[in-house]
């Protein structure tokens, strides 16, 4: 008996000198004692006592072969002690390289998280709506601190923005697009006269839809949607407007609407 344990104690310490062993040594103690525990008190268990203990001793092998699968196919380098290697240069070689794989996994992570967070930066109604979207969290006292919450929020800006672009571009006339493409060009604006002139142009192509229009209603939905605004005698786009245009030149939407 004496020679047993003498053996057993001799067989746990070199087991316990990496953590492979430990692993291994952990998993027989554990499924030893579940089997002499079943061993010792089958006469006097019921039934439904026996079978959590006849349960585990079937499925404890196979969660372990489960989990050592998966610790050997992503964690291989961490399971062997210094001594194991033949020398200190593999023990640093493997060690540095788990550092190194960590490290660009970092930088690859960096990287998305900022390739992600510069999507869309070029248009102000982004920003805006980003805003807005935390001032409603702040107002429901909802907590948006942490990277994943503003890429969270970055995205769902982008999101509505190119929910508000597709039904902009479904109700916005083609002149009305020309118009603000024209006004783009020019910092101060363009006189009302121009604006006239653009409008006559319209109602020579489309004669029967804008028979009854006059400027106003042709510019109403232009300035509810704040895409344009009247300073003095001229008409500015403004930066909604140009982020409008800007969107539309990425989706590659057509211009050349009807009306």
């Amino acid at each position: 008996m004496d020679g047993n344990i003498s053996t057993f104690t001799k067989s746990a310490k070199d087991l316990s000198k990496n953590p492979l062993g430990i692993i291994a040594l952990f998993i027989v103690m554990v499924y030893g004692f579940a089997c002499l525990l079943f061993a010792f008190s089958a006469e006097i268990l019921q039934a439904n006592e026996k079978m959590p203990l006849i349960w585990f001793v079937i499925i404890f092998p196979f969660i372990v072969l489960g989990l050592f699968g998966w610790l050997v196919s992503k964690h291989h380098n961490k399971l062997y002690a210094p001594q194991d290697f033949r020398d200190d240069k593999s023990f640093l070689d493997a060690y540095h390289q788990s550092s190194t794989d960590t490290v660009k996994a970092i930088q690859e992570s960096e990287k998305n998280i900022s390739d992600i967070m510069e999507t869309g930066k070029e248009f102000e109604i982004i920003a805006e709506q980003e805003k807005n979207i935390k001032a409603d969290l702040t107002y429901r006292k909802v907590d948006y601190k942490g990277t994943t919450a503003e890429l969270l929020i970055h995205s769902l800006a982008i999101a509505q923005i190119n929910a508000w672009f597709e039904r902009t571009y479904n109700i916005i006339y083609g002149s009305q697009i020309s118009l603000l493409r024209k006004l783009s060009g020019f910092a101060e604006g363009i006189p009302y006269k121009n604006v006239e002139t653009h409008f006559e142009e319209a109602k020579n192509n489309f004669p029967e839809y804008y028979k009854n229009w006059t400027l106003k209603q042709y510019l109403n939905y232009l300035v509810e949607s704040k895409f344009v605004e009247r300073k003095g005698n001229d008409l500015l786009i403004t930066k909604r407007g140009t982020d409008f245009l800007g969107i539309l030149s990425i989706t590659g939407y057509s211009e050349n609407k009807s009306l």
